[in-house]
Protein backbone atom coordinates (compact mmCIF):
# COMPACT_ATOMS: atom_id res chain seq x y z
CA UNK A 1 0.00 0.00 0.00
CA UNK A 2 1.22 3.48 -0.80
CA UNK A 3 1.06 5.88 2.15
CA UNK A 4 4.10 8.08 1.66
CA UNK A 5 5.36 9.37 -1.72
CA UNK A 6 8.65 11.19 -2.19
CA UNK A 7 9.20 13.57 -5.11
CA UNK A 8 12.74 14.86 -5.64
CA UNK A 9 12.26 18.31 -7.17
CA UNK A 10 14.78 20.43 -9.09
CA UNK A 11 12.55 22.74 -11.17
CA UNK A 12 13.03 20.63 -14.31
CA UNK A 13 10.15 19.72 -16.62
CA UNK A 14 10.46 16.03 -15.82
CA UNK A 15 10.38 16.76 -12.06
CA UNK A 16 7.18 18.76 -12.59
CA UNK A 17 5.65 15.84 -14.51
CA UNK A 18 6.72 13.48 -11.71
CA UNK A 19 4.91 15.77 -9.27
CA UNK A 20 1.71 15.35 -11.31
CA UNK A 21 2.03 11.56 -11.11
CA UNK A 22 2.56 11.86 -7.36
CA UNK A 23 -0.63 13.90 -7.00
CA UNK A 24 -2.57 11.29 -8.93
CA UNK A 25 -1.30 8.45 -6.73
CA UNK A 26 -1.72 10.47 -3.52
CA UNK A 27 -5.37 11.12 -4.36
CA UNK A 28 -6.02 7.46 -5.20
CA UNK A 29 -4.32 6.08 -2.08
CA UNK A 30 -4.88 8.98 0.33
CA UNK A 31 -1.08 9.20 0.64
CA UNK A 32 1.11 12.04 1.81
CA UNK A 33 3.81 13.62 -0.38
CA UNK A 34 7.30 14.72 0.61
CA UNK A 35 8.88 17.13 -1.85
CA UNK A 36 12.65 16.99 -1.45
CA UNK A 37 14.97 19.55 -2.99
CA UNK A 38 18.73 19.19 -2.73
CA UNK A 39 21.18 22.05 -2.55
CA UNK A 40 24.57 20.68 -3.54
CA UNK A 41 27.28 22.18 -1.39
CA UNK A 42 31.00 22.46 -1.97
CA UNK A 43 33.00 23.10 1.17
CA UNK A 44 35.53 25.89 0.53
CA UNK A 45 39.19 24.96 0.81
CA UNK A 46 40.43 28.48 1.49
CA UNK A 47 39.07 30.20 4.63
CA UNK A 48 38.58 33.55 2.88
CA UNK A 49 35.84 31.93 0.72
CA UNK A 50 33.82 31.09 3.84
CA UNK A 51 31.57 34.17 3.75
CA UNK A 52 30.83 33.76 0.05
CA UNK A 53 30.11 30.08 0.63
CA UNK A 54 27.64 30.84 3.43
CA UNK A 55 25.87 33.49 1.34
CA UNK A 56 25.72 31.28 -1.77
CA UNK A 57 24.27 28.38 0.23
CA UNK A 58 21.68 30.72 1.79
CA UNK A 59 20.64 32.02 -1.65
CA UNK A 60 20.41 28.50 -3.09
CA UNK A 61 18.19 27.39 -0.18
CA UNK A 62 15.95 30.46 -0.61
CA UNK A 63 15.61 29.72 -4.32
CA UNK A 64 14.76 26.07 -3.59
CA UNK A 65 12.03 27.12 -1.17
CA UNK A 66 10.61 29.66 -3.66
CA UNK A 67 10.63 27.06 -6.45
CA UNK A 68 8.33 24.79 -4.45
CA UNK A 69 5.76 27.48 -3.56
CA UNK A 70 3.53 26.72 -6.56
CA UNK A 71 3.66 23.00 -5.71
CA UNK A 72 2.77 23.77 -2.12
CA UNK A 73 -0.26 25.85 -3.09
CA UNK A 74 -1.45 23.05 -5.37
CA UNK A 75 -1.16 20.47 -2.58
CA UNK A 76 -3.03 22.76 -0.16
CA UNK A 77 -5.78 23.27 -2.74
CA UNK A 78 -6.16 19.51 -3.20
CA UNK A 79 -5.96 18.92 0.57
CA UNK A 80 -3.09 16.45 0.21
CA UNK A 81 -0.86 16.08 3.26
CA UNK A 82 2.64 17.18 2.39
CA UNK A 83 6.05 18.10 3.66
CA UNK A 84 8.78 20.09 1.91
CA UNK A 85 12.42 19.54 2.79
CA UNK A 86 15.46 21.35 1.43
CA UNK A 87 18.61 19.32 2.05
CA UNK A 88 22.19 20.60 1.98
CA UNK A 89 24.07 17.69 0.43
CA UNK A 90 27.38 16.64 -1.01
CA UNK A 91 25.88 13.62 -2.83
CA UNK A 92 22.36 14.05 -4.20
CA UNK A 93 21.85 10.35 -4.91
CA UNK A 94 23.00 9.22 -1.45
CA UNK A 95 20.95 11.90 0.27
CA UNK A 96 17.75 11.04 -1.61
CA UNK A 97 18.05 7.31 -0.93
CA UNK A 98 18.89 7.94 2.74
CA UNK A 99 15.95 10.31 3.08
CA UNK A 100 13.57 7.75 1.57
CA UNK A 101 14.76 5.06 3.95
CA UNK A 102 14.75 7.20 7.11
CA UNK A 103 11.31 8.69 6.36
CA UNK A 104 9.60 5.38 5.50
CA UNK A 105 8.87 6.37 1.91
CA UNK A 106 6.80 3.79 0.03
CA UNK A 107 7.62 5.02 -3.49
CA UNK A 108 9.88 7.62 -5.07
CA UNK A 109 8.48 9.37 -8.12
CA UNK A 110 11.11 11.37 -9.95
CA UNK A 111 11.95 12.89 -13.29
CA UNK A 112 14.16 11.02 -15.71
CA UNK A 113 16.51 13.94 -16.28
CA UNK A 114 17.04 17.03 -14.17
CA UNK A 115 18.74 20.33 -14.76
CA UNK A 116 22.28 18.94 -14.79
CA UNK A 117 24.54 20.14 -17.56
CA UNK A 118 25.59 16.74 -18.87
CA UNK A 119 23.30 14.05 -20.24
CA UNK A 120 23.87 10.41 -19.50
CA UNK A 121 23.00 8.00 -22.32
CA UNK A 122 19.29 7.47 -21.64
CA UNK A 123 18.73 8.37 -18.01
CA UNK A 124 19.97 11.15 -15.77
CA UNK A 125 22.73 10.13 -13.37
CA UNK A 126 20.69 10.99 -10.24
CA UNK A 127 17.63 9.06 -11.45
CA UNK A 128 19.84 6.15 -12.39
CA UNK A 129 21.61 6.15 -9.03
CA UNK A 130 18.41 6.46 -7.00
CA UNK A 131 16.73 3.65 -8.95
CA UNK A 132 19.75 1.38 -8.37
CA UNK A 133 20.27 2.12 -4.67
CA UNK A 134 16.79 2.77 -3.30
CA UNK A 135 15.19 0.11 -1.11
CA UNK A 136 11.69 1.18 -2.19
CA UNK A 137 10.18 1.25 -5.69
CA UNK A 138 11.14 4.14 -7.95
CA UNK A 139 8.87 5.46 -10.71
CA UNK A 140 10.86 7.45 -13.25
CA UNK A 141 8.81 9.89 -15.31
CA UNK A 142 9.97 11.15 -18.72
Amino acid sequence: MIKHIMVPYDKSESATRAFEYAIDLAEKYNASISIVTCVSIQIPIEPYFGTAYIETTRLLKEDAIKSTSNLESRLKELKIQYKIDVLEVTSITDSLTSYAESHNVDIIIMGSRGLGGFKKLLLGSVASGVSQHSKCPVLIVK
